[in-house]
């Protein structure tokens, strides 16, 4: 499979664009601002949870006893700052071996606990506020045993360091750069993109949010499978 940098990438944005002829070379400037467009493109994706590809399992062991931790580059837990944490994260009992899914909440919901500092082998919910450089994390009721948790959020898409560096990404994101790139810088240059340049950006882009879209999981309370009750789904109760 041929390799390309984002050099290629960039001079390839640029005459689709109709201002770079083949052959040609852009200057020294022009490149680099282009790679900086090209960088906060892809930071801009990483924001959006189905232009990503890949998730990340950071694990850390949550003690006894605390209510509170941070997660990121200077936190407690030293790891990558999540963009935003899947509610595919659990912790597991390392005495028991078994695993257990943790409810998100928000921060008004956390607020509205009044005794935070109730205790339970397991804690039932979470509350993240997205603080930086660290996320700021709050759960309750406050565990007393040490927990293994993994916590789960997208696997940010990697930027490149300069011109040269080698763009390897899986299939579909080479051209859906190329062509969201040359919509993004064309501004710059005082042009327009033209409808076909527009229509594969927008596709391009929208066929790797659709592969990138996990199958929706239906799941069904115990108690509902267990008793045979039926489930109201417009009052959430059964």
């Amino acid at each position: 499979m041929a390799t390309y940098t984002a050099g290629d990438q960039i001079n390839r944005a640029l005459r689709l664009l109709g201002v770079l002829a083949e052959g040609e070379t852009t200057s020294a400037s022009v490149s680099q601002d282009s790679l900086t467009a090209l960088n906060q493109m892809i930071d801009s994706w990483n924001t959006e949870r189905l232009s990503v590809f890949s998730t990340q399992d950071q694990v850390f062991t949550w003690p006894a006893g605390f209510i509170n931790r941070t997660l990121g580059p200077t936190g407690n837990f030293v790891g990558n700052r999540p963009i935003l944490l899947d509610d595919a994260t659990y912790y597991r009992d390392p005495g028991t071996n078994v695993s257990f899914g943790i409810k998100f909440i928000n921060q008004q919901q956390y607020n509205g606990i009044a005794v935070k500092t109730v205790t339970s082998t397991y804690p039932q919910v979470i509350f993240v506020n997205m603080t930086y450089p660290d996320v700021d994390m709050f759960i309750y009721p406050k565990p007393t045993r040490d927990l293994e948790w993994h916590f789960i959020s997208v696997e940010e898409l990697t930027q490149p360091a300069n011109l040269a560096t080698n763009i390897l990404f899986p299939p579909g994101y080479l051209r859906a750069f190329t062509y969201n790139l040359a919509c993004e810088i064309a501004p710059e240059f005082g042009v327009e993109p033209s409808p076909q340049v527009q229509r594969i950006a927008m596709t391009s882009k929208r066929n790797l949010k659709r592969i990138n879209n996990p199958d929706d999981v239906m799941s069904m309370p115990y108690a509902i499978v267990a008793t045979r009750q039926r489930f109201n789904i417009y009052s959430g109760n059964y």
